[in-house]
């Protein structure tokens, strides 16, 4: 029973922040596609979140964090970000991954 008690006490403590997490969502795109796999972090409030792109380049990550807020693509040299904004509401931030000459990756707002 106590282990029931603690199970119930965690979901009523994690559901209000959930419920007041800033979603940000969007795609990245390299070379005309969907960037697919792409780990994904998030840096806010002290915090990181993490994820990953769908098979078309989609994401979709819940911070719980508001505020400004850096997004990095993990895995690639350079370790290309961008400045997003976490709400209460949804934000949507597109990108497109594009390589430098020096072999860096670059994340440029679309």
């Amino acid at each position: 029973m106590s282990q029931l008690r603690c199970l119930c006490l965690g979901m009523v403590l994690t559901f209000p922040t959930l419920l007041y997490a800033g979603q940000i969502y969007g795609s990245v795109i390299s070379a005309g596609r969907g960037l697919p796999g792409a780990g994904i972090a998030i840096h806010c409030g002290g915090a990181i979140t993490q994820g990953s792109t769908a098979t078309d380049g989609s994401y979709r990550i819940n911070v719980p964090q508001q505020g400004q807020c850096s997004l990095t693509l993990s895995g690639y040299p350079g370790s290309p970000n961008a400045a997003v904004f976490s709400y209460p509401n949804p934000s949507q931030y597109d990108f497109e991954l594009v390589r430098l000459p020096d072999g860096r990756y670059e994340l440029l707002k679309k």
